[in-house]
């Protein structure tokens, strides 16, 4: 495997798991009652 497939596929497994965790913190503040900070977070995730 070249530099360059390992560097993406890293990327790409970071990328994942932020998206991952901003979808996670998303559907906690809207189980808290805090709809805005939800939408934020899912904004963020979508980003990713």
């Amino acid at each position: 495997m070249s530099d360059t497939q390992k560097n993406i596929g890293e990327a790409f497994a970071g990328e994942s798991q932020a998206r991952n965790r901003y979808t996670f913190f998303a559907e906690f503040a809207e189980k808290q009652g805090k709809p805005k900070t939800a939408a934020l977070f899912r904004a963020t995730a979508q980003a990713e």
